[in-house]
């Protein structure tokens, strides 16, 4: 009897191991398959603020700032985003910049300030009646909004008084996507979100062939070898202060990849306050002067501040605005297509600092 129960108590051990081993190898083969659920696209090169984990469906994206995760998947489910999109609303010119590079302007049926577009394609669909004026800001139309019935709202640097509204739109299933493009410190890291809207139109391997040929170009003509390194001046006064650009900020960063000296050096990617009387002594010997708001003529400097015919730039440096093609009130297609095209930025700017500037595109000589 004893002998019995020793050997249905080794039976028993032996059942209860294999059990724990197939467990073992169950649990095994499940993790393994999790893990081909989710992998990571190629990490971005130079953009800080986004990240994509392709999955089985569709894609994670992540938005660094606030540690949010969008789940954009092609089958339909409450908590994700389906992709393709076929209609978004956008809050700027830079988002529609994007869109229609992957051609997909025709989705766009809401753009807040319409009349700042420069794309011809975009004109003729506002023109047309097929995109709606949405508003700006505190006066943005939330129920023109509501009936256009966007697959997506893709939005920026949203305030306080806006949240609410923004709320009643994700309650009512008009997923909301801040876009922090803008945030970005390298011109190419702007660029680079080319692949974070490719993901909305389950375009992302065109969105990284697009990305790849432009960073090319560009690096190749920051590779160019040039014998000139001229100092460089940005932008005009306001009311007294002169606000630039950061010295680590994205145009700064444009000014350094093209060979030049930025004026105002510091580690900074924000704009900075500067008085007239801290601009005259920095900028003393600047032989460029970039980026004078709306002027498209040298004496109209002046109107900003008269002291400026005192300034050494004013009477010795060559003066370049961004302003070549503007929209019919005004918009600047250097802060729209630009985005999606810095290697013709970058070489505009060599051009520039090269003295050699017959055919620049987004940049105009002021005379």
């Amino acid at each position: 009897m004893e002998t019995s129960d020793y050997l249905c108590g080794r039976k028993f051990l032996f059942m209860k191991r294999l059990i724990f081993i197939l467990l073992a190898f169950s649990l095994l083969y499940s993790c393994k398959d999790y893990r081909q659920e989710k992998s990571v696209v190629e990490g971005n090169r130079y953009s800080q603020n986004f990240g994509i984990v392709a999955t089985d469906d569709g894609y994670d994206v992540t938005l660094t700032r606030n540690n949010r995760i969008l789940h954009l998947s092609r089958e339909k489910s409450d908590s994700t985003i389906q992709i393709p999109i076929h209609s978004a609303v956008c809050f700027s010119t830079t988002h529609t910049a994007f869109i229609s590079q992957l051609g997909e302007a025709s989705s766009i049926t809401g753009l807040s300030g319409t009349e700042y577009v420069c794309d011809p394609v975009v004109v003729q669909m506002i023109r047309d009646g097929k995109i709606k004026e949405i508003g700006y800001d505190k006066q943005l139309d939330m129920e023109r909004i509501i009936s256009l019935k966007p697959d997506v709202v893709f939005a920026y640097g949203i305030d306080n008084e806006s949240i609410s509204g923004f709320q009643k739109l994700e309650r009512i299933g008009i997923p909301i996507v801040i876009v922090d493009d803008y945030l970005e410190p390298r011109p190419l890291g702007r660029t680079e979100w080319m692949k974070f809207f490719g993901c909305f139109y389950d375009k992302l391997e065109l969105a990284e062939h697009y990305f790849d040929s432009v960073e090319n170009r560009y690096n190749e003509i920051k590779a160019m070898p040039t014998d000139k390194s001229p100092k460089v001046l940005v932008s005009l006064p306001w009311k007294g202060t002169w606000w630039v650009p950061g010295g680590n900020s994205f145009f700064a960063n444009f000014v350094k990849e093209a060979g030049g000296q930025y004026v105002f050096d510091n580690e900074s990617t924000e704009s900075l306050p500067y008085s007239i009387e801290q601009v005259f002594l920095m900028a003393s010997d600047a032989e460029v002067w970039l980026n004078t708001n709306e002027k498209t003529k040298r004496s109209q400097i002046l109107d900003v501040d008269s002291r400026l015919e005192n300034l050494a730039p004013y009477k010795n440096a060559r003066i370049y605005n961004n302003n070549k093609i503007t929209s019919e009130y005004g918009g600047s297609d250097f802060w729209e297509s630009g985005i999606v095209h810095p290697d013709i930025i970058l070489q505009d700017l060599r051009k520039i600092f090269t003295e050699d500037d017959d055919s620049l595109h987004y940049y105009r000589r002021l005379e």
